[in-house]
C-alpha cells in the first residue's frame, strides 16, 4: 500500500479498531511508513483538528521520530520551513488536546537540540518572542507560559539523547551552557513569584534538567533558591500538595548530588543547615504513615550523607576547621546522623509496614570507609576522636539491625515477593553488621554473645518461652554468623576467647531447641557452624559436641537441608577430628538416604560426607559399606539401562549418576596420607605451606573432590622433594577402595551411554564419574582407563559432546608418555569418529568448539603426539577457515585459536602445513576481512589479531600481498568502507614491529569504518567496553 495521508489515516483507524489485540500487518505498515521519506510531507495534513484524535497523535509521534532520528534526510535549506511548520503546529494545539500537544512540545525540544548553534542561533529567545501572550487572544496567559516552560524543559533532556551524534551532542551542550544561567533565572523568577502553583510546578520540573547546564553552587541566587525550596516543602505538606513537595525535594536532592558540589563544602554545610529543620515536616509525614513521601525526605538526607560522606565524617571531628568557623556545623551533622539512625529504625516489619529503612544501608558502609584510620599518625588521633562519636552510633545501629531483621512470629500472610524482599533485607543487614564489626572489633562480638547468653539463661530456666523469644534469638545468631564468617585472620590470639564463647552459645542453643525444634533456630545455629568450619579444626571440643545435634537434624524435615550443609562443611574441613564418629556418621547418612525424603541436593551432600569418612573404616569394611548404602541405586541404574530411554526415567537417572559421581570425587583413601606428607614437607621446605594454603582455599570454596589443580601441583612438589612419595602414591592407588566400587558401576555405564548419547546432561553427569575416578586413582586401574576409552568412543561414534572431549584429554594424560603408542591410537580413533561431525560444525556447536580447542592445545603442547597419531588436519583446517566467517562467538574463538596454533606450528607438523597456507592464504584473508567488516559481531573481531600476527610472522612477504589483493575490490567488505580506511588499516597491520594491541586497535577501527560507525558516540563507547 502506498504511503499517503489517506492510507495512513486508514491504517491508524484500522489499528485502533480492535484495541484488545494487535494487528501485526497494520503495525508493520505503520512502522515502515514512519521510516519512509514520504512521512515528512504526509504528517502535516493529519495534524489538523478535523482529524480523529488517534490520527493526530500518530502524526505527532511520526514527526517526533523523524526529527529525533532521521533529520539528516532534510536538506539544511529546508530547516527554516520545517521549523515554521512545527512552531505553527504547536501554536494550534495550545488549548489541547494534551496528548498531542505534549508530543509536539517534545518534538520542538528535539528540533532545538538538533539545530541550536549555527543553524538556529537563538531558538529560546525566538520562541519567547513568538509565544507572547498577546499573540494568542482568548488564551489564558498561564497556558501560554506553561507551554513555553514545558518546551524549554524538554530541550536539555533531548540534547543528551542517545540518538544524538557525539559532535552534535557536544555542540548542543555548549550552546545550552551559554544560555543556562539566563534560562534558569527566568524559571526561578516564576517560582519566586508563586502567583500560580501549577506554573511553579512546571517551572520546577524544567529547572531540574537546566540545573545541569550551569555551576549551580556558584549561581548568584542560590541562597534564595534554597530558602524557597525548603519553604515549599513545608507549605506543600501543610496544604496537602504532595506533588509540589516531591518536586522541591527532587530539586534539593539534585543540587546535593551534583557532581561538582564536592568542591563547595561550605555550600553543602549551608544546604544541611537549611534542610535539618525539615525534621518537623518529616515527623508530620510519619504520623500520617505516608511511606512514599517519607522515602523522598529520607532519600534527600541519604543523598547528602552518601555523596559527601568524607565531609560529614570530617565535620564530626571537633578539630575540623569548619567547626571553628561555624560551631553549628557539627551540631547539624550529628543531627543528620541521628536522622539516618531514625530512618534505619523505622518501626514495623520490612517490607510490610515500612519501606524506608533499607535506603540508609549504603551510608553506613561509606561512613566506615571514611572513619578507618589511614597511615599517618595524625589520622590515628583523628580516628580516636571520631570513635568517641561513632562507637555509640554503630552500637545502636547493630541493635537496630538485629531488631529489624527479626522474623515475625508468623509469616503465613506474606506473599512470595514480600518474603524474598525480606530475605534480601536480612542479607543487607548481615553485610552492615560486618561493617559494624570492622569498626568496633571484638567488643561487638562479645556484646552479641552476651545478648545470646542472656536469652539462653531465660530459656534454660523456662524452655516454653522459646515460642515467643525465638525471633530475637535467631536474629542474634544471624549477627554472630555475619561477624564470624568474615574474620580474616583466624590466627589472632584475641580470637580464641570470643570464638570459644560463641561456639559454646551455639551448642547451648541447639540443646535448648531440642524440646520444640524450631526450624529457624536450628538453621541459624547450623549456619554459624558452617560459616566457621574453616577454623573449627582448632576447636576440637566444639566439633565433637556439635556433631550429635547435626546428625539429629538429618531426620527433622524442616531442618534437614541445614543439617546436610553443615555436615558437608564439617566433613570437608574437620574430617580428622571426627574420625571417632565415623560409624555414627555413616549410619546416620545411610538412614537419612533410606527415608527417601531427602531432596536431590541434600542426598548429594550426604554422599559427599559418606565418601569422606569411608576411608577411615578398615579396608575390608569399606566395600561392604558401599554395597550396603549404594546397592539400591546401582540396581535402579541397571533397571534403567535395560529399558529404552523414557522422559520419566531421566531425572532419576541424573540423580543416581550425580550420586555416583559425588562418591567417586570424595572417596579417596590417599587424603589422609597426602595431608601427612604435606605436614612433613612443611617442616623441611617453605614452598609447601603456600601450596597447602591453595588446597585449603579450594576445599573451602566447596570443590567436591581432590581433582583441582592446586592439589595436583601440591603432589608434584612433594614428589620432587621426596621421591618416595611417588612410589607410595602409586602403591596406594592400586589399593584404593574406589577401584572395586567403580568397577561395579562401569559395566552399566556402557548401555546407558549408548541409549542416552543424545542427552547432553545425562552424558555430562556420566562422564563426571570417570573424571573424578581418574583424578583419584590416577593410573591405578587399567580396567577403569579401558572403560573410559570405550565410553568416549561410544559418545564420539553416536553423538559427540564436550564432556567427552574433556575426558579424552584427561585419558591422554593418565595414559602418559610411557604408553605413547596407546596415546596415538586413541587420538587417531576419536579423530576418525568425529570427522563427519566436523564437516558441519553448526549441527553441534558446543562439541565443535571443544574439539577445535582440544586439538589446538595438543598441537601447541605435544606436537609429537599429533604427528605420531597420523591424523589428517587438512579437513579440520578447511573447516577452521570456514569458521572464520561464523557469527557464533565461542565457535569463532576456538576456530581462530586452532588456525593461529597451526600457523605457529606449521613447520613442525607432519606433513608440514606451509604449502597449505600458501595455497589458501588469500582465501583466508578474504574471509577474515569480510567477517571483520560486516559478519562477525564487533565484540569478537579482536580475536583475529592473533591470526594477523601469526601470518605476519610466518608468511611475511606473502601475507602483505594477500592482504593488498583482498582489499582491492571496491565496496568490499562493505560499501561504507572508503579507500582511505583500507589504506590506513593496511599500513597499521603490516608494520615491521607490531604488537597485539596495535593490531587489535586497527581491527576495531576498521570494523567501525565498515559499519559506518566511525566517530559516533555509540561506536566509541562500545569500543571502550569491548
Amino acid at each position: 500500500m502506498e504511503f499517503t495521508s489517506e492510507n495512513l489515516v486508514k491504517a491508524v483507524l484500522e489499528f485502533y479498531k480492535h484495541e484488545e489485540s494487535v494487528n501485526i500487518e497494520c503495525h508493520e505498515w505503520l512502522k515502515n511508513c514512519q521510516s519512509s521519506r514520504e512521512a515528512w510531507t504526509l504528517v502535516w495534513p493529519l495534524l489538523e483538528s478535523s482529524q480523529e484524535l488517534h490520527v493526530q497523535f500518530i502524526a505527532a509521534n511520526i514527526l517526533h521520530y523523524k526529527i529525533s532520528r532521521q533529520l539528516n534526510e532534510v536538506p539544511v535549506g529546508d530547516y527554516l520551513a520545517l521549523k515554521d511548520n512545527l512552531v505553527a503546529a504547536v501554536a494550534r494545539y495550545i488549548n489541547g488536546p494534551s496528548m498531542v500537544l505534549t508530543r509536539l512540545e517534545l518534538t520542538l525540544g528535539v528540533f532545538i537540540a538538533n539545530t541550536i548553534g549555527p543553524l538556529w542561533p537563538n531558538p529560546l529567545e525566538d520562541l519567547g518572542t513568538s509565544f507572547q501572550p498577546h499573540n494568542f487572544p482568548g488564551v489564558p496567559e498561564e497556558s501560554v507560559i506553561k507551554l513555553l516552560i514545558q518546551v524549554f524543559g524538554y530541550v536539555p533532556e533531548q540534547a543528551q539523547s542517545v540518538w544524538q551524534h557525539s559532535s552534535r551532542k557536544s555542540e548542543a551542550h555548549r550552546e545550552l551552557q551559554s544560555k543556562g544561567e539566563s534560562m534558569f533565572g527566568w524559571l526561578f523568577a516564576i517560582v519566586k513569584a508563586q502567583q500560580n502553583i501549577e506554573l511553579v510546578k512546571e517551572a520546577l520540573r524544567a529547572m531540574i534538567p537546566w540545573m545541569k547546564m550551569l555551576s549551580i553552587c556558584e549561581w548568584s541566587e542560590m541562597h534564595g533558591l534554597l530558602d524557597i525550596l525548603v519553604n515549599l516543602c513545608k507549605d506543600s505538606i501543610r496544604l496537602g500538595d504532595y506533588t509540589l513537595c516531591e518536586l522541591s525535594i527532587e530539586m534539593l536532592s539534585g543540587i546535593i548530588a551534583d557532581p561538582n558540589t564536592h568542591h563547595y563544602p561550605i555550600m553543602i554545610l549551608l544546604i544541611l543547615d537549611k534542610i535539618i529543620p525539615l525534621q518537623s515536616t518529616l515527623d508530620v509525614i510519619l504520623d500520617l504513615q505516608d511511606m512514599e513521601m517519607a522515602s523522598s525526605f529520607y532519600g534527600m538526607y541519604v543523598a547528602l550523607a552518601d555523596c559527601h560522606s568524607r565531609l560529614i565524617i570530617d565535620v564530626c571531628d571537633e578539630e575540623c576547621s569548619h567547626n571553628k568557623t561555624n560551631p553549628q556545623n557539627r551540631s547539624n551533622v550529628l543531627k543528620l546522623v541521628d536522622i539516618l539512625l531514625r530512618c534505619t529504625a523505622t518501626p514495623g516489619s520490612y517490607p510490610i509496614d515500612e519501606i524506608v529503612s533499607s535506603i540508609t544501608i549504603s551510608v553506613w558502609y561509606s561512613f566506615v570507609e571514611e572513619i578507618q584510620p589511614k597511615q599517618a599518625e595524625s589520622e590515628g588521633l583523628k580516628y580516636a576522636r571520631l570513635m568517641q562519636v561513632f562507637e555509640w552510633v554503630y552500637k545502636s545501629l547493630a541493635e537496630i539491625l538485629l531488631k529489624k531483621a527479626q522474623y515475625p512470629l508468623s509469616d503465613e500472610d506474606w506473599n512470595a515477593e514480600e518474603k524474598e524482599q525480606f530475605r534480601i533485607y536480612r542479607q543487607d543487614a548481615c553485610d552492615c553488621l560486618t561493617y559494624c564489626f570492622e569498626l568496633r572489633g571484638w567488643t561487638m562480638l562479645n556484646e552479641l554473645i552476651d545478648a545470646a547468653d542472656h536469652h539462653l539463661q531465660i530459656l534454660e530456666l523456662n524452655p516454653e518461652k522459646l515460642r515467643q523469644l525465638w525471633p530475637e534469638l535467631e536474629s542474634i545468631l544471624m549477627g554472630i554468623r555475619a561477624v564470624t564468617e568474615n574474620i580474616s585472620n583466624d590466627t589472632d590470639p584475641l580470637l580464641v576467647g570470643p570464638m570459644t564463647r560463641a561456639f559454646g552459645v551455639v551448642i547451648r542453643v541447639l540443646k535448648v531447641n531440642q524440646t520444640f525444634r524450631m526450624p529457624k533456630i536450628y538453621q541459624a545455629a547450623a549456619e554459624c557452624i558452617s560459616a566457621c568450619s574453616g577454623m573449627l579444626h582448632s576447636y576440637e571440643h566444639t566439633v565433637k559436641n556439635v556433631i550429635v545435634y547435626i546428625l539429629e537434624g538429618l531426620f527433622i524435615p524442616e531442618s534437614s537441608s541445614s543439617a546436610t550443609l553443615t555436615l558437608k562443611a564439617l566433613s570437608r574441613d574437620c574430617t580428622k577430628l571426627l574420625t571417632e564418629f565415623t560409624p555414627q556418621i555413616l549410619s546416620s547418612c545411610k538412614q537419612a538416604l533410606d527415608t527417601g525424603t531427602m531432596s536431590q541436593n541434600d542426598s548429594i551432600r550426604l554422599v559427599f560426607c559418606i565418601g569422606k569418612f569411608l576411608p577411615y573404616l578398615p579396608h575390608e569394611q569399606i566395600i561392604t559399606a558401599v554395597n550396603e548404602i549404594f546397592a539400591p541405586s546401582l540396581q535402579h541404574l541397571h533397571r534403567i539401562a535395560g529399558e529404552e530411554p523414557k522422559p520419566e526415567a531421566r531425572n532419576q537417572l541424573i540423580i543416581i549418576l550425580r550420586i555416583m559421581s559425588t562418591l567417586c570425587s570424595s572417596l579417596d583413601v590417599d587424603q589422609s596420607e597426602s595431608e601427612e606428607d604435606e605436614e612433613e614437607m612443611s617442616e623441611s621446605d617453605p614452598i609447601v605451606p603456600g601450596n597447602n594454603n591453595n588446597y585449603s582455599s579450594q576445599s573451602q570454596g566447596g570443590s567436591p573432590g581432590p581433582s583441582g589443580s592446586a592439589r595436583t601441583t601440591g603432589i608434584r612438589i612433594i614428589e620432587e622433594v621426596n621421591p618416595n612419595v611417588k612410589a607410595k602414591k602409586l602403591q596406594n592407588a592400586s589399593s584404593q577402595p574406589l577401584i572395586p566400587v567403580v568397577e561395579q558401576i562401569l559395566p552399566v555405564l556402557v548401555p546407558l551411554a549408548e541409549k542416552w548419547s543424545r542427552d547432553e546432561e545425562v552424558m555430562e553427569t556420566l562422564f563426571s564419574i570417570l573424571r573424578h575416578t581418574l583424578s583419584t586413582i590416577h593410573a591405578g586401574s587399567q580396567i577403569v582407563i579401558e572403560f573410559a576409552i570405550k565410553l568416549v568412543l561410544i559418545s564420539y561414534r553416536l553423538h559427540p559432546v564436550p564432556p567427552a572431549t574433556a575426558l579424552a584429554k584427561q585419558i591422554l594424560l593418565m595414559i602418559g608418555r610411557d604408553n605413547f603408542n596407546m596415546q596415538c591410537h586413541f587420538l587417531q580413533q576419536i579423530h576418525i569418529l568425529c570427522s563427519n561431525t566436523l564437516k558441519n560444525p553448526r549441527n553441534n556447536l558446543d562439541f565443535a568448539e571443544s574439539y577445535f580447542q582440544f586439538i589446538a592445545h595438543l598441537i601447541r603442547q605435544n606436537t609429537e603426539l599429533v604427528n605420531g597419531s597420523t591424523i589428517n588436519l587438512d579437513t579440520m583446517l578447511i573447516m577452521g577457515l570456514e569458521i572464520l566467517g561464523y557469527t557464533e562467538a565461542p565457535l569463532l574463538k576456538s576456530g581462530i585459536y586452532f588456525v593461529h596454533v597451526t600457523l605457529e606450528k606449521s613447520g613442525s607438523l607432519i606433513p608440514p602445513l606451509i604449502e597449505f597456507y600458501r595455497r589458501h592464504g588469500l582465501i583466508m584473508l578474504q574471509k577474515m576481512i569480510l567477517a571483520i567488516g560486516c559478519v562477525v559481531p564487533r565484540s569478537a573481531v579482536h580475536h583475529f589479531s592473533d591470526v594477523f600476527l601469526g601470518l605476519n610472522k610466518s608468511f611475511t612477504a606473502e601475507w602483505r600481498k594477500w592482504l593488498q589483493e583482498a582489499l582491492v575490490p571496491p565496496g568490499f567488505p562493505s560499501p561504507h568502507c572508503s579507500g582511505d580506511a583500507k589504506n590506513k588499516f593496511f599500513l597499521k597491520v603490516t608494520k615491521d614491529r607490531m604488537t597485539k594491541r596495535i593490531v587489535t586497535d586497527a581491527i576495531n577501527e576498521f570494523a567501525l569504518a565498515c559499519r559506518n560507525m566511525s566517530g559516533s558516540e555509540y561506536g566509541s563507547s562500545t569500543s571502550k567496553r569491548l
